[in-house]
């Protein structure tokens, strides 16, 4: 600056970039898991995913009616 007229407020300096301007915000980043499809009201249709509780149920009940069994073919 000491090089201008002294008058003048143009400055001699090589002039910074410009910031980059701001980035879409795009909601794919954020969403993780994606929404199930909305069903008719009188849609009787099984979801996709069997749900698995009645498998976890049949799995612990299976060593308690089988001490079940053994202890009645004792008795």
């Amino acid at each position: 600056m000491t090089q201008a007229m002294p008058l003048c407020r143009h400055s001699t300096l090589p002039a910074l970039p410009a910031p980059p301007g701001p980035t879409a915000v795009r909601l794919s980043h954020y969403v993780v898991t994606r929404r199930t499809a909305p069903r008719a009201a009188n849609d009787n249709r099984r979801p996709r995913a069997v749900p698995a509780w009645p498998w976890a149920v049949a799995i612990a009940a299976a060593p308690m009616l089988t001490a079940a069994l053994i202890v009645m073919q004792l008795i």
